[in-house]
């Protein structure tokens, strides 16, 4: 394998990194206890509560699979990584990360499943009515967190013209 293809595998890899199941977007973090989201779903304190136990009774199963995804993307990188790279050794490689990655999406559909059916029709239809509004929220949030760990594909913030160089001065 090429660098150059490698460089591909791997920005292929950085981008895919986000995508999710295709289920209705929810505010970030644990939605029932937002208080704006309480107050628009009209959430009730008993209804936050098994909200909570759903989540609480899957919360160490995402912690593993979140862990096998990260070591299968370790795998895939350090494969990529080298000169000449093993095709075959690469392509298992992304088929455990992509299988790891598929059991966190269902394990998480399947939490949000349990979830709606705690939900009233109007509050599921309201909650419907806000996921374009929790799309974009959940994309200012991934777009702040990768500028902030200095991501390789993230547009470098532009500075400030009181922080641009004079032409002809030397640094200090």
């Amino acid at each position: 394998m090429t660098s150059r293809s490698a460089a591909v595998v791997f920005a292929a890899l950085l981008l895919a990194g986000p995508a999710a199941a295709q289920l209705p977007e929810t505010p970030p973090g644990k939605w029932w206890k937002r208080p704006k989201v309480v107050a628009l779903l009209k959430i009730t304190p008993e209804q936050q509560e098994k909200l909570e136990e759903i989540f609480a009774k899957n919360r160490r199963g995402f912690v593993d699979l979140k862990a096998d995804v990260e070591k299968n993307q370790i795998d895939v990188e350090e494969l990529v990584a080298k000169k000449d790279a093993d095709p075959k050794k690469v392509s298992a490689a992304l088929d455990a990360l992509e299988a790891s990655r598929g059991r966190l999406r269902k394990s998480m559909a399947m939490m949000f499943l349990e979830q709606k059916a705690v939900l009233t029709q109007d509050q599921w239809a309201q909650f419907l009515e806000r996921r374009e509004e929790w799309r974009r929220e959940r994309q200012e949030e991934r777009r702040s967190r990768d500028l902030g760990r200095g991501d390789a594909l993230a547009p470098a913030p532009e500075r400030p013209p009181s922080a641009q160089p004079e032409p002809n001065s030397k640094p200090r």
